[in-house]
């Protein structure tokens, strides 16, 4: 389809409109192993193949956290000898300050990249500054990197975190109203995960998608759309399932990522 770049797993695309836009600002975020860094690396890898031209670099990688890995990309492109220039088409910056990932974006157009990936877009911006100014630090980095998926007419991804917060539940929850002892209620926690400085990321997201961990054993693992406003939801697995309703079975280089997905 013209304007997505396929993630290479036919279900998944299909919830999400045929893969991730270019032109576009999308974020995915959620807890520690839920499969954000992988699904990074395979859209990274089909990035590459889909895009053939040999003086243009693909991909821009901006790693935050040290996440990146090489070896995965290779696995996925199943790269030998002969493919071996696929990889020399990724470029990776490793930023270790928010000035470092703030200098990448504003060189985007020196590479004019397809695709920019951020993994993780918060984490430096949380060590380096504290209250509103990280908010407005962030909302900064984002508007540039909106215009920079404009202008560039590339596909910009994003990676976040959560943190856990008290539902509304647990915020008002009192003794006297519940008939609980205070001791008793403190034992009973409600909380739930929110997207680090989702509502500053919301302003400049196009796309938002969470993922979470549905069953820790199989591995089982949901992702959910949730901007545009339409929900819509999706179970991926790392394995095939072995009953009548088993999911159709998909390319090695898709399982070497860990998504076998269908929508629900």
């Amino acid at each position: 389809m013209k304007g997505v770049l396929p993630t290479g797993c036919k279900a998944f695309d299909d919830m999400i409109g045929g893969g991730i836009r270019y032109g576009l600002l999308t974020d995915i975020y959620g807890e520690s192993g839920t499969g954000k860094s992988q699904f990074c690396f395979t859209i990274c890898a089909k990035s590459v193949e889909y895009n053939e031209n040999p003086h243009q670099k693909s991909v821009v990688f901006v790693d935050t956290a040290g996440t990146f890995r090489p070896e995965r990309i290779a696995e996925i492109l199943e790269v030998d000898l002969d493919r071996n220039h696929l990889l020399e088409r990724i470029l990776v910056v490793r930023a270790l300050s928010t000035n470092d990932q703030v200098d990448a974006v504003s060189k985007l157009p020196r590479y004019n990249p397809r695709l920019v990936i951020i993994d993780n877009v918060a984490t430096l911006f949380s060590s380096e500054y504290v209250g509103a100014a990280r908010h407005l630090a962030l909302m900064k980095h984002l508007h540039d990197l909106s215009l920079a998926a404009i202008n560039l007419n590339c596909a910009v991804v994003i990676t976040n975190m959560v943190r856990n917060v008290p539902s509304l539940d647990q915020k008002t929850r009192s003794s006297r109203i519940d008939g609980i002892p205070a001791g008793q209620a403190e034992k009973m926690p409600n909380s739930e995960n929110r997207e680090f400085m989702g509502t500053s990321v919301s302003i400049y997201a196009h796309m938002k998608l969470m993922l979470k961990v549905a069953n820790t054993i199989d591995p089982i693992f949901k992702g959910i759309l949730l901007q545009p406003l339409k929900k819509r939801k999706c179970i991926t697995e790392s394995r095939q399932m072995a009953s009548p309703t088993s999911k159709p079975v998909v390319s090695p280089a898709v399982l070497a990522a860990g998504f076998i997905t269908s929508i629900i």
